[in-house]
Order: C-alpha cells, then structure tokens, then sequence
C-alpha cells in the first residue's frame, strides 16, 4: 500500500512540474526540492581552485558563486542566477567557464570573465548534485538525485544524452558524483545503489558496473593523473586502479563514540600522495553533531596523517591548494579553513558571514 502511495505521489509531482514524459524520465523516489530560506546564509557546499592557485571558487548555500582571492581573502565576483542552493562550482579545464549544479534543478554554464550566464540546462526532477567537464571542454555533464546523467554540447547547447542506470521507485537510485575519464571517451558515475557505472560517452551505452560499497557512493574522483579513482561512502574511501579496475586501498571511516559516520567530500593532492575525506556524525539520542572532521591518508601506504575537527557543522569543500601545502576546508558554518599539511595545524580562517 506505501508503495502504491508513493507512486501515486510521484505521478502527481511529475505532472505538477511538467516533466512526466521527459526523455529517460525516471520513477525514483527522490524527495521534492525544498525551498531556499529567506535569508540564507553563505554557506559552503563546495571548493574549487584555480590553476595557478589564486583563485577559490566556493558553490554557496545561498544560491550564490563567490571568487575568492585566496591571498587577501577577499570576494572578487558574486554570481547570482541560480534560485537554490549550489552543490559544485567546477572550472572548465581552459578555465574560461564555470559550471554549477544546484537544488533548483538545473545546471548552468559561465563566463569566467565576465560572470555572465552562458547556459541553463534542465530536464531534472530533483536536485542536481554533479557537474563535470570533459577534459577537451566540449561537454559539460551534470547528474542529480533522480538518477539522470546529461550530458551536452557547450557550443550548441544540445542535449546529447540522458544516461540512467537503473529506474526503481523503491531503492535510492541518486547519481551523487560524476567524472570523466582522461580520454573524454568514458564518464563515471556514484550511483544509489552502491555501484559504479562507466558510461561510453559516444554511444550511451553502460560499459561496465561494478558493486564498489555496501551503501550509496557519496564522491568519485580520479587522482590528477587518471591512475587510481577514488569512491567514498559511509563505511570507507575505496582507491582503484583505472588500468584494471581492481581495488588498490580500502580508508575506513571509522565511528566514534558509538556514533557511525556520514561520508561528505574527497580530495587529491596535487602529486597524488595524499588523499583527504570529510564526514560527519549525528548523535541519534540528542539529535546533535557528535562529530564534524576531515581526515587525510597517504594514498601510498594507507597511512593515516592527520584528523582536523575544528568546524561547527558538516565540511562540504575541500581541496588541497597547488603546491599541496594546505587543505581547504569549506564549511556549512560559512568558515573555510587552511590547514598546514606538515603539521596538521590550523594557519588560517576566511570568514564569508556578510561576505
């Protein structure tokens, strides 16, 4: 009877927004968008750099884009169209565009230069989690919570696929992270169900799938020379081989005080031999944070380096800055925060509160 229920409510919804027969228009159960506050704050939702290391890009909680000029600290552009929360901001890899997945269900493409919007790409049902170039810059793909992968051409602006792995309305079928391969040919993806898709980009076709977690893949990131794939969930951070595709490391995210933990972000260093994960946990008895950390591993040995917890609510940023030095953490708390990779000490705060 539930199941009917939910059904039920997810044809109505699907005819409310107008979307029922999109094209790949799936029946999972994600949870309708929930509206923006009205006086959101700057929170972090996620952390890109540049590549000569000047620039930080931070995807706010408030629908807003800040470019940050790390030196000073201070907020260099705001770009503003996006009308709910935006979970990435990424580069393009000539750097000229910036590409944003948001809340309100769509994806969008910018003018580096100007801050002007270029594109608005839409076709989702729920919120849109992921967005990715490929490496030539001729695509940008984006994936959300109702388990579509597009993909489009920037020149033209053309859909040119909508990839789903599996449709169900009764499991967690979210694409939750997105990567292209190195070639451009292949794009993978974190999926709901625990597994890993590889997509061939030309034909549409699901090349490969594999079982990677027991829970949903919260990230996938491939170290900055394609050689290993990295895949978090809950219980551990999972290192690849990309020649073969075989486990290389199993990163336990360990519970503390009882309290089991809940994956958030990945990062590389820059020269791949530091890994870094975020994760947080929830005390269930009093409903509050009994833990908030980042941790970094050598990506070599399994190692592990160091354990930061110096922000009040989850980290949704992170990035290592280009000489590996510091770990950028970005957080809900509108803090990012540098910490110094030979000590595992805090060297500085960039507040956004009224920024």
């Amino acid at each position: 009877m539930l199941r009917r229920i939910l059904r039920a409510t997810s044809a109505i919804v699907l005819m409310i927004m107008g979307l029922a027969g999109c094209h790949a228009q799936t029946h999972s159960m994600c949870r309708p968008t929930p509206p923006m506050s009205a006086n959101p704050k700057p929170s972090v939702a996620g952390l890109s750099l540049s590549r000569d290391g000047n620039t930080l890009v931070v995807a706010g909680g408030d629908a807003k884009i800040r470019l940050i000029d790390v030196a000073s600290g201070e907020v260099r552009r705001i770009l503003t169209g996006h009308t709910n929360a935006i979970y990435r901001a990424v580069f393009s890899p000539d750097e000229k565009l910036l590409g944003s997945s948001s809340r309100d269900l769509t994806v969008r493409v910018w003018d580096v230069a100007t801050g002007q919007q270029l594109h608005s790409f839409g076709g989702f049902r729920c919120s849109v989690k992921a967005v990715a170039f490929s490496p030539d810059g001729k695509l940008v793909a984006g994936a959300g919570n109702d388990g579509m992968v597009k993909i489009w051409d920037l020149k033209s602006g053309a859909e040119l696929k909508s990839l789903v792995h599996k449709d169900s309305a009764e499991i967690d079928m979210s694409v939750y992270s997105i990567g292209f391969s190195g070639d451009g040919q292949k794009i993978y993806a974190a999926n709901g169900d625990g597994t890993i898709s590889e997509w061939d980009v030309k034909s549409g076709a699901e090349t490969k799938v594999w079982k990677a977690h027991g829970s949903d893949v919260h990230k996938l990131l491939f170290s900055t020379d394609y050689h290993l794939l990295a895949s978090q969930a809950d219980a551990a951070v999972k290192l690849w081989d990309t020649s073969n595709w075989h486990e290389m490391q199993s990163l336990p995210m360990t519970d503390q005080n009882g309290v089991s933990p809940r994956a958030s972000e990945i990062a590389f260093s820059h020269d791949g031999k530091l890994i870094a994960v975020t994760d947080t946990g929830i005390d269930p008895k009093q409903n509050t944070y009994a833990f908030v950390r980042a941790i970094v591993w050598n990506a070599q040995t399994g190692e592990k380096l160091f354990t930061i917890g110096d922000h009040k609510f989850d980290i949704d940023g992170l990035v290592f800055s280009r000489d590996d030095r510091y770990l950028l953490t970005g957080s809900v708390d509108q803090t990012i925060k540098f910490w110094d990779m030979k000590t595992g000490q805090l060297a500085r705060t960039i507040s956004l509160a009224g920024k």
